[in-house]
């Protein structure tokens, strides 16, 4: 089902990459536009183009990510996002700042609220590269945040299931990590 989506994602990006191709191909090898440059027309067409390459890409990661959303909800949302859920000992006095803190820094690195692409200052690539390491490293979710939310070490069939999407998502992105 993954792999399905990956080739109709490769597919839709081919084509979409080709489009301007097929137009030059079928007008010969230049045209000229009113001001007589030759090749002013094809590198439009191909800046133009990039723009919905990478969107139909991150469409296709995103639809992948549907998926494993459900281990990034469990395992990520509180620190990664603005759907956190407080734990009751969140108005501690002293705690509420550490939490809103910590809530700061992880959002700041990256926020999983509006989906892929994740909002970043950060190449997705890289960005997908380092959330796949501090999951093997059991980095994250932080040990801390464990300690008090027992469950949410991504292992196992769900630390496949993640693994699996950002290799197909990085092979998308042709930035192999």
């Amino acid at each position: 089902s993954t792999f399905i989506r990956l080739a109709k994602g490769i597919m839709v990006a081919i084509s979409i990459v080709a489009l301007p191709y097929a137009s030059i191909l079928s007008h010969g090898d230049e045209h000229e536009d009113e001001e007589g440059d030759s090749t002013q027309v094809e590198e439009a067409a191909l800046d133009d183009n990039s723009g919905a390459v990478q969107d139909s890409i991150y469409a296709v990661i995103n639809e992948n990510y549907q998926t494993v959303r459900h281990i990034f909800e469990k395992s990520c949302f509180d620190c990664h996002s603005t759907f956190t859920s407080y734990p009751w000992y969140y108005e501690i006095p002293g705690i509420k700042g550490l939490i809103d803190d910590d809530i700061k820094e992880a959002t700041g690195h990256f926020d999983l609220s509006k989906d892929f692409p994740f909002i970043s200052k950060h190449d997705q690539a890289d960005l997908l590269g380092d959330i796949k390491e501090k999951i093997e490293e059991d980095e994250m979710p932080l040990l801390s945040y464990r300690m008090m939310h027992w469950g949410r070490l991504i292992e196992d069939a769900r630390r496949d299931s993640v693994f699996e999407w950002i290799d197909a998502s990085l092979a998308l992105l042709n930035k192999p990590k």
